[in-house]
This record gives structure tokens, sequence and C-alpha cells, in this order.
């Protein structure tokens, strides 16, 4: 099944800039495409896909730059997380995210990001992809929700309910781990006292 997102190309109207905007759009670009796949490689490829379409096409219609910009950078995201889904269907063993070299960007604005946070991408691995790329624009990036709607090509309403599924789904996520921190902490401490109980006793056995 196909990512339930727009295909309609990103919004188009008067002139823009050109490599200079790509310049100043490059970190939060990237923060987006590696805040939708958890790889950072992954990432990069599709930053400099977006690249190449911002460098092939008439800016003379392009209306807002960073809209544009944004709207292919999330769908190819978007596009890219769905079959590396699929590929790992079949693959064998978990699968981690890939940690955020921050030191050579390669052009991509990966230096000047801040990485997102391991455990979150993790989560944000059982995502619908649509709720996904809707959370990763709201909490990372602050987009207001018309923007958010624009890219997704949904309403606002639609938007802000991705938007909420997607953090009750991350706050379902978050319980369930701390419990489960909780029980073997305890457990931990448990063993811990059982061992130092067992310790006590055979020194006072040896003193008798």
């Amino acid at each position: 099944m196909q990512p339930s997102v727009s295909d309609r190309e990103p919004p188009t109207g008067p002139p823009g800039r050109t490599e200079d905007v790509f310049a100043r759009q490059g970190p939060r670009l990237f923060r987006i495409a590696y805040g939708m796949l958890g790889s950072a490689t992954q990432a990069e490829d599709v930053v400099r896909d977006v690249r190449l379409r911002w460098q092939a096409t008439d800016r003379a219609v392009v209306a807002d730059p960073q809209a544009y910009l944004t709207t292919a950078t999330t769908r190819l995201s978007i596009h890219a997380a769905h079959a590396a889904r699929m590929r790992r269907a079949s693959y064998i063993g978990p699968w981690l995210p890939e940690p955020l070299d921050t030191g050579d960007g390669g052009g991509t604005g990966a230096a000047d990001t801040e990485p997102v946070e391991f455990d979150l991408l993790l989560m944000l691995e059982q995502l619908d992809l649509a709720e996904r790329a809707a959370f990763v624009l709201r909490e990372t990036l602050s987009s207001p929700y018309p923007e958010i709607a624009a890219v997704l090509g949904v309403d606002e309403a639609q938007a802000r309910h991705l938007v909420r599924r997607a953090r009750r789904h991350l706050a379902t996520d978050l319980a369930t781990d701390l419990a489960t921190d909780r029980v073997t902490d305890r457990q931990g401490r448990e063993d811990t006292a059982g061992r130092t109980r067992r310790g006590d006793g055979a020194e006072d056995y040896e003193a008798a």
C-alpha cells in the first residue's frame, strides 16, 4: 500500500533564488529527511535528489522556495521511507537508526543540524508515514498547520489530526518503555539485595 500523501507538485508561482536559497535551506531539509528515514546516508541521498530537482526547476515559477523545497523533501522522504520499510519486511534482525555524524555534512546540511534523538527515531519508526511526516514538521521544525497541510496535500483539520495521533502513539510507546524500565530496575535492585544478603550470611558463617 502506497503512502497516503498527495503526489501533487509542490506549490509554484513567481521568482525565487537559486543555490543561495538551497544553501540556507539545507540543514532544514536534511532534518526533515533524517527525521523521516532515521538514516543519515538516506537523508543525504534525498537532499541531493532535491537539489538536482531544484537546479532543474524553472525558478521563475516558484512562489515560495522554502515551501517548494520542504514539500519536495518531505514527499521524497515519505516514498523513500516506504521503500525502506518494504525492504526491511524481509530482513531478519532488528533495524536501528543510523547515528548522525555532524562532522562532515557533504554539502547537505548535516554538519549544521542538531540530531534527532536516537530513542525518538526508534519510536517514530512505529508511526504511519503521514503521521511521522506531520510530527517531524510540527515538533522538530515548528511548522504551522497550514504549511503541514500544504506539504502533505491534506486540509488543516487532517494535518492537526495527524499530529495529535502521532503524539498519542508516541506517548503510549513512551509509557510502555518507562513501565518496562521500572520493572527492570526493580528486578535489578531485588537481585542486588538478594546477593548482598547471601554475601552477608556467608561472612557471618565464616566469622563464626
